[in-house]
């Protein structure tokens, strides 16, 4: 009796019809797991499931590696993340303290033209020389081309020590009583904390009786560059430099 009841369990665990439920009508649905002839799924004797059961694993198992991989993707994104950028000035913010006075109408007017600075100086990239080779930084920039940045401190700085004059370096409505064209040939800083500086100006009157003006200079300075906020403060004093050497050529107004 034992031994029957061992082998119609056998029979049942894999696949062998059963007899129906004699309550169960014609036609009616075969519920999930028992096959049309009211046989169970068949497992073997090592523990192996059906091809369906299979597959749901699979997919499973895939689903769990793309979220592993789509966590580690995330994980290493934010542990690239770098500082975020910085933006440098060459000029100081104004003095508000210090109002100029009102322009006559017969006040000296200068028109400072752009600087003109080597191609691969005039970008918003902040610049080390190793050498022969340029490192950029990864880490700043310039907030605006280094040329704009130049005349815009050059401008400035003339026009401190002329408050009673107009020193722009912005389009006039008439013309200028004279122009200064500043061009620098070389503006390196190299990582020895060394700066040089070759520049060559022209200072041209509007009157055609008034003589010409043209000079140059060669500046020099050091200092510490370990940061790229080091960088742009002997830049600045550089460029400070050479705005007094410009300012002490021009012809006393009239």
């Amino acid at each position: 009796m034992t031994h029957a009841r061992h082998d119609m369990t056998r029979a049942a665990a894999c696949g062998t019809a059963m007899p129906a439920p004699a309550h169960a009508p014609q036609g009616s649905a075969v519920p999930d797991g028992v096959g049309p002839d009211g046989a169970a799924p068949c497992a073997t004797a090592g523990g192996a499931i059906t091809g369906a059961h299979r597959a749901g694993g699979a997919r499973r198992t895939r689903g769990v590696a793309r979220l592993a991989a789509i966590m580690a993707g995330c994980a290493l994104l934010s542990g690239c993340a770098g500082p975020p950028l910085r933006l440098y000035t060459l000029g100081m913010p104004a003095d508000q303290q210090n109002q100029p006075p009102r322009l006559s109408s017969r006040a000296t007017t200068i028109a400072i033209s752009r600087v003109v600075i080597p191609d691969y100086l005039d970008s918003q990239d902040m610049l080390v020389r190793r050498g022969e080779e340029i490192i950029r930084s990864s880490r700043s920039r310039w907030a605006t081309r280094l040329s704009l940045g130049i005349t815009d401190l050059i401008t400035n700085e003339i026009s401190s020590s002329h408050p009673n004059q107009l020193i722009t370096d912005q389009p006039l409505t008439d013309v200028a009583t004279m122009r200064v064209q500043v061009n620098i040939s070389r503006f390196d800083v190299d990582e020895n904390g060394q700066a040089t500086l070759d520049a060559n100006w022209a200072v041209l009157p509007s009157d055609p009786d008034k003589p010409l003006i043209r000079d140059r200079v060669q500046l020099h300075e050091s200092g510490s560059i370990s940061t790229d906020a080091d960088v742009a403060a002997l830049m600045r004093r550089m460029v400070i430099k050479l705005a007094d050497q410009v300012n002490a050529s021009l012809p006393p107004a009239h």
